[in-house]
C-alpha cells in the first residue's frame, strides 16, 4: 500500500511539472543583430522622423520612426564628453520615447519603445546615439513579442540647418515569441 501510495504521488507530480512544460516550452528567443542605414529629420516636424533600411537577424526590415517628443529632458544640456568618452564639447539630448516599427519583408511588423541619449557634436553637428528599446508586440510571426535590444550608432547631417541626418548603427538584442 505504502509503494502504491509512492508511485501515485509521483506520477501526479509527473503530470503536474508536464502540463506547466509546454506553456514555458512554446517560447522562442529570436536574435536581433541588425545593420541599419537611412534618415533622421528633426527639428522641420513636431517630433523626429526616422526611415532606415535594416539587414541582418531576423531578416531585411524597413524601420520607421516618428517620436522623440516625449523627451526626459527636453532641453539639450552642454557636456565635455558623451557617449564614445571623446572630449569636446557636445549637446546632450535625453529621450523620454522612441516609437518604431519594423516592417520586415514577409510584411510581419514588429513594434518597440525605448528611450536613450543624443550627443551632437557643436563643432560639426555630427550626432551619436543609444536607446535601449523593448519589444511590445507585433503582427505577422511577431505577433505577442516581447524582449529587449540596444540601438547605437551615429549620424552627419546633410543640409545645411543640421535638420536632415544620415545615419548608420545597429540593432542588439533579443525578440521573445510566445
Amino acid at each position: 500500500m505504502k509503494i502504491k501510495n509512492i508511485s501515485v504521488g509521483i506520477a501526479g507530480l509527473i503530470l503536474l511539472l508536464a502540463a506547466g512544460l509546454p506553456q514555458t516550452a512554446l517560447a522562442k528567443d529570436v536574435e536581433m543583430n541588425l545593420r541599419f542605414a537611412g534618415a533622421f529629420i528633426s527639428n522641420s516636424l513636431p517630433s523626429a522622423l526616422i526611415h532606415v533600411q535594416a539587414k541582418g537577424s531576423p531578416g531585411k526590415a524597413v524601420i520607421r520612426g516618428y517620436g522623440a517628443s516625449g523627451a526626459a529632458d527636453p532641453d539639450p544640456v552642454v557636456v565635455s564628453d558623451c557617449l564614445s568618452g571623446t572630449d569636446g564639447a557636445f549637446l546632450s539630448i535625453i529621450a523620454g520615447e522612441d516609437p518604431l516599427i519594423f516592417t520586415f519583408q514577409d510584411l510581419s511588423l514588429l513594434f518597440a519603445d525605448g528611450s536613450g541619449e543624443i550627443c551632437v557634436d557643436s563643432a560639426t553637428g555630427n550626432a551619436e546615439f543609444r536607446f535601449d528599446i523593448t519589444f511590445i508586440g507585433g503582427r505577422g510571426r511577431f505577433e505577442g513579442a516581447t524582449g529587449t535590444a540596444v540601438i547605437t550608432g551615429e549620424a552627419q547631417p546633410v543640409s545645411a540647418d543640421g535638420s536632415f541626418l544620415a545615419e548608420t548603427g545597429t540593432i542588439v538584442g533579443t525578440i521573445v515569441l510566445p
